[in-house]
């Protein structure tokens, strides 16, 4: 008989909705008890997953019948559920990102490992249709050595114009994920996702560059705003990762070129297109189907039965931060940020990037 997994959810906001829907999808596993502060949100989840409302999030952790945490609140949040839910002995699925600085994150991996719970982050987009289809493709040896990468996460805007003082998006947007105090801003809450693709294929980053052009005024109209990083890798290879909008068009999609062959692929949901040289026309990948989350949620599970690490670990949580940290102080300081064992040796410990989203 498979083992039975009772989650318990602190936070039942866009990706508590989501989660709810993804455990119910998987026979072995459900929700019993949810909390938030915001007492509708916790019973819309409530009565869609059939759990009951928790007090607090200490509740959650301290149930007996619980399993494993499930954590979906902001992420300055993260540190102090984690280690709640650690020191009840959970296991624990985190919401990317990990944490705001490496400092943060080294707390989650010890007290992780001082408790010897299993911890994943939820780096779902390598799971996600198109996204797993060529990480398996690659593994498989079809484009060769994979070598050279352009990641886009982006897509079409439409003019922009200078707004009066005090009317803009970045003055009258309050929700947390726009403030930077509590945010990874949109490197940590976006892009991360794309690099966390990349390293998937190509291991661990050994220098990145990173750019940011945009925002600037021309007779009244606004370029729109684009990052983008070029990674060098350990192994030789290099990725450009982009992340904003282009007016009137949606970008140009995304690739991964080897020795033998390239795949390309325009939606997260497929499909591939596996070009080959002298080809005329490229083979056309058809991509998995099943959610990217209960993809997610079998690879913890896996890892908790086998006693071993998931995919999305804490430590790949943790130099997914550390790539994002340091593409922030590459912007800021105009310079190539070297890196060791995955982990950049010119950012501080303590460094949390404040940029200009923060409510002052």
């Amino acid at each position: 008989m498979a083992t039975e997994y009772n989650i318990g959810l602190i936070g039942c906001g866009n990706m508590g909705k989501v989660w709810v829907g993804a455990v119910g999808g998987h026979p072995d596993c459900q929700v019993t008890l949810v909390y938030d502060p915001d007492l509708k949100l916790a019973e819309e989840r409530a009565t869609k997953c059939g759990g009951k409302i928790a007090a607090s999030a200490e509740q959650v952790v301290a149930a007996a019948e619980v399993d494993i945490v499930l954590i979906c609140t902001p992420t300055h949040t993260h540190p102090e559920i984690v280690a709640l839910a650690a020191g009840a002995g959970k296991h624990i699925l985190c919401e990317k990102p990990m944490a705001l600085t490496l400092d943060k994150c080294r707390e989650i991996l010890d007290v992780c490992g001082e408790a010897g719970v299993k911890l994943a982050i939820g780096q779902t987009l390598r799971f996600w249709g198109a996204f797993l289809e060529v990480r398996q493709q690659v593994a498989n040896g079809v484009i060769g050595t994979p070598c050279l990468a352009q990641v886009l996460r982006g897509g079409a805007t439409g003019v922009q114009r200078v707004s009066p003082e005090g009317t803009g998006a970045d003055q009258v947007r309050r929700r947390w994920r726009f403030d930077t105090r509590y945010s990874g801003g949109v490197v940590g809450e976006g892009v991360v996702h794309e690099l966390d693709f990349v390293r998937s294929m190509f291991g661990e980053v050994r220098a990145v560059y990173c750019t940011v052009t945009g925002k600037e005024d021309y007779e009244g109209l606004v370029s729109p705003r684009m990052i983008q990083a070029v990674l060098d890798f350990e192994n030789g290879s290099q990725a450009t990762v982009r992340m904003g909008g282009t007016v009137g068009y949606a970008g140009g999609g995304s690739w991964v070129s080897g020795t033998e062959g390239t795949l390309v692929f325009d939606a997260w949901e497929g499909p591939v297109r596996h070009h080959i040289s002298g080809n005329a026309e490229p083979g056309v990948l058809i991509c998995p189907t099943t959610s990217a989350y209960e993809l997610e949620l079998r690879d913890l599970l896996a890892a908790i039965e086998n006693d071993d690490e998931p995919e999305n670990s804490g430590i790949n949580g943790m130099r997914n931060i550390g790539l994002g940290l340091a593409m922030y102080q590459s912007i800021a300081r105009k310079k190539r940020l070297e890196f060791v064992d995955g982990i950049p040796v010119d950012v501080p410990g303590d460094y949390q990037y404040r940029g200009p989203s923060s409510v002052k």
